[in-house]
């Protein structure tokens, strides 16, 4: 009963870990990042650093060393953005 008892609240809690997040409609697998930052009207979250490192072709080029999640409003029509991580995922959601 003991060893039951001690799965279901590891297993709870991994799955409180693993828990996808939304913003508005977007819709982002695992834990939300920790940082939030908006620029313009998109909303950036990530964990670890994130900067901008600079423009090529109108694109602004973001790199950041964790978990990257990237919102979008409806019917952006601001710069375009590439964002890379070397240490985690990176998430692009645009609003309905």
């Amino acid at each position: 009963m003991k060893r039951l008892m001690i799965l279901f609240v590891f297993c709870g809690m991994l799955m409180t870990a693993m828990a996808d997040w939304t913003y508005g409609t977007a819709k982002f697998k695992g834990s939300q990042p920790s940082s939030c930052l908006s620029h313009g009207s998109v909303m950036i979250w990530y964990n670890g650093s994130l900067e901008q490192k600079g423009l090529e072709g109108g694109v602004e080029i973001w790199e950041g060393t964790g978990d990257i999640c990237v919102a979008y409003p409806k019917n952006y029509n601001g710069p375009k953005m590439t964002f890379t991580s070397t240490g985690g995922s990176v998430q692009i959601q645009t609003l309905r």
